[in-house]
C-alpha cells in the first residue's frame, strides 16, 4: 500500500519536530531549567559514569548534562530512527561511549545487566506509559543501577489528588493561551497528542511507584507547574 505524505514516518517526524523545536526555542515545558537542575545534580558524581537515556529523542538537551570528561559509557533509545540519527550528532563527543538503540524503554532496559549502571535519565517520555508499565519501568531502572545510582526524571504530572482529566483540561488551556508561537494546526496536533497519549502521574503516585521499586530516597530538583524535575536513588 502506497503511503500518502501525511502518513509517512520522515514527514510525520519532521512536522513534528518543527513544532517540538519551537516548544524548546520558547522554552514552554521549561527544558532549560530542568536540565539545569538535573546537570548541577549529575555534574556533581565524581567519577565516570555509564548511563542510559530513555526515549532520547534528538538528545539536544542531554548533551548539557555532563562534563567532557564524565562518561565511559552511553547507551540510549528511542522509537524514532530518525531522532536517533540526529541524537548520534548531537552526543558526538562521546562516540567512542555511545550505543543507540531503535527500541522502547523497557525493552531496552530489559537488556542490561543488574547494578550495571550509574545513572538512568528519562525526559519527556514516560508519561505516555500505562501505570503498569510505568511500576514495571521503576522496577527495571532500580534493578540496573549500582548501589547510590539515581534515576533522574523530567516530566509532565499532576497535582497531587487532581484527575487526569482535570490535568487534560488546565494543561491544554495553558497550551492555548501561553504557548503563542505555534500555530493553530499544530495547536490540533498538540491537543490531539496529549488527550490520546498523556497519562502523567502526580509526585506522590510516582514515589509510591519508587517505594514499591526499592527506592527510599527521592529529591526535586526543581518544578514549574506541571514541568518538574526529581531523583529517585538506589541506597543499598
Amino acid at each position: 500500500m502506497n503511503q500518502t505524505a501525511e502518513s509517512d514516518p520522515i514527514t510525520l517526524f519532521r512536522s513534528n519536530w518543527a513544532t517540538y523545536q519551537k516548544l524548546l526555542q520558547h522554552n514552554y515545558m521549561f527544558h532549560h531549567e530542568l536540565v539545569h537542575a538535573s546537570q548541577k545534580l549529575i555534574q556533581s558524581i565524581d567519577r565516570p559514569l555509564s548511563l542510559v537515556d530513555l526515549g532520547c529523542g534528538d538528545a539536544s538537551l542531554s548533551q548539557a548534562l555532563f562534563k567532557n570528561n564524565q562518561i565511559s559509557r552511553y547507551i540510549a533509545c528511542d522509537l524514532s530512527q530518525p531522532a536517533l540519527q540526529l541524537a548520534k550528532e548531537n552526543l558526538a563527543p562521546w562516540s567512542s561511549q555511545l550505543e543507540l538503540n531503535c527500541l522502547d524503554m523497557l525493552e531496552q532496559l530489559g537488556q542490561i545487566p543488574d547494578r550495571s549502571l550509574d545513572l538512568v535519565f528519562s525526559s519527556y517520555a514516560i508519561h505516555h506509559l500505562t501505570d503498569q508499565s510505568k511500576l514495571a519501568l521503576f522496577k527495571e531502572c532500580f534493578r540496573v543501577l549500582k548501589q547510590w545510582g539515581s534515576f533522574v526524571l523530567i516530566d509532565v504530572m499532576r497535582n497531587d489528588g487532581q484527575s487526569r482529566n482535570n490535568y487534560l483540561d488546565q494543561y491544554l488551556c495553558m497550551v492555548k493561551n501561553d504557548w503563542v508561537a505555534i500555530n493553530s494546526i499544530e495547536c490540533t496536533r498538540i491537543t490531539e497528542h496529549v488527550r490520546g497519549n498523556d497519562f502523567p502521574l502526580s509526585p506522590s503516585e510516582y514515589q509510591s511507584l519508587a517505594r514499591q521499586a526499592g527506592f527510599h530516597k527521592e529529591a526535586l530538583l526543581d518544578a514549574h507547574g506541571f514541568h518538574q524535575a526529581w531523583a529517585y536513588q538506589r541506597l543499598s
